[in-house]
């Protein structure tokens, strides 16, 4: 069991730094390293890994408050997830642009070529808008989790696509192709245009303007807003790009009941609302306002009892609460009081006048 630790350990930490390494090497040397395995595995597992990094690190949107105190990653995601489409639509452009590029090479004709350059230019352009949003402190903060391995992929995209417009470009300036003959002059001068390598880079300019419309059309008919790839950044909050703030921050490690109405899946523990608990804001279940109501009974009407009930509680409540690290957890630990919130309701309901009244004002402010 070390050893496949070991080996996925190696996969996924330190392959990736590997191939960044040779890739930028490859981008300057003159005979490559391995340059097709190195690009197939770039490829492959930098979209593996980043999606999965990106899937496990839990990000939350903006309108969402993050949950302080737990062992989780603790920050909005950089990408607003509702933009999502769009953003993977860009990524799958330029990753089938780089595909036309690098193994087609001279099967295609010019115009096929500066349209995939395009598609290049379109999802490099948009890289660097990623590594733009995400590089600043959270980033940094959240090292431990491995979040500064989002920028690889990105990085790695740009010096591949790079490489491949560069070998491109020089070999069809070795075969000194002539452009096709036409009956038509204007053909005749396009085509003359296309063929003359000098031009490409303005080309490549032009036409990346009518793919980006063609593909926002496109998304748009998906559901998309046509400025979707800029909200996608703007739409999030504590990034570099980011124009939203979020609500404020929420606790769950004072209260192990807290730490479930949180954490807990919500068709389960049915959170109602949120509440104030010294100061912070927590979100807040029936059970949790029960039992609160409960201890509130027994502090007005048994303060010595209440004492006691008190001290067991911050002796072993408050510990349990640190081994409720995931949503079953929570879930378990929300079944298991059902009994004890019983219990608590017939106290409630034989000794207070207006049982309901107390339990809903429990975590408001007084």
């Amino acid at each position: 069991m070390v050893i496949i630790y070991m080996i996925l350990g190696f996969l996924i930490f330190i392959v990736p730094l590997i191939l960044t390494v040779i890739n930028i090497i490859n981008l300057f040397k003159k005979n490559k390293i391995k340059e097709n395995l190195i690009d197939i595995l770039i490829f492959v597992l930098g979209i593996l890994l980043t999606a999965l990094l990106y899937f496990v690190s839990g990000f939350k949107d903006y309108t969402e408050s993050l949950r302080l105190g737990g062992l989780e990653i603790n920050v909005h995601g950089p990408i607003a997830s509702w933009s999502m489409p769009t953003v993977l639509a860009i990524v799958l452009l330029g990753i089938i642009s780089y595909y036309l590029i690098r193994r087609k090479k001279l099967e295609l004709p010019p115009l096929i070529i500066v349209c995939s350059m395009s598609g290049i230019l379109i999802c490099s352009i948009y890289m660097i808008m990623f590594l733009i949003q995400i590089c600043n402190k959270n980033l940094l903060e959240n090292a431990v989790y491995g979040l500064p391995y989002l920028t690889l992929f990105p990085i790695n995209y740009i010096l591949c696509s790079i490489r491949a417009v560069i070998e491109v470009t020089k070999k069809y300036k070795g075969k000194n192709l002539e452009a096709r003959e036409y009956n038509n002059k204007f053909l005749n001068k396009c085509s003359k245009i296309l063929y003359d390598i000098d031009t490409w880079p303005v080309i490549v300019i032009i036409l990346a303007i009518p793919l980006t419309m063609l593909l926002i059309v496109v998304l748009v008919l998906f559901g998309q807003r046509p400025d979707e790839a800029i909200k996608a950044f703007l739409e999030t909050s504590d990034w570099t790009l980011s124009s939203k703030v979020s609500p404020p921050s929420v606790i769950y490690d004072g209260h192990y009941l807290c730490t479930v109405s949180l954490k807990g899946h919500k068709s389960l523990v049915k959170p109602i609302r949120m509440g104030v608990r010294r100061g912070e804001k927590i979100v807040v279940n029936r059970q949790l306002c029960v039992a609160n109501a409960f201890e509130d009974l027994i502090k007005e009407k048994m303060p010595r009892f209440h004492h006691f009930i008190r001290y067991v509680y911050d002796k072993y409540g408050f510990p349990l609460s640190k081994y409720i690290k995931n949503a079953w957890q929570a879930d378990i630990t929300y079944i298991l009081m059902k009994p004890l919130e019983w219990i608590f309701l017939i106290v409630l309901y034989l000794f207070d006048t207006k049982p309901e009244n107390r339990i809903a004002t429990q975590y408001t402010v007084k």
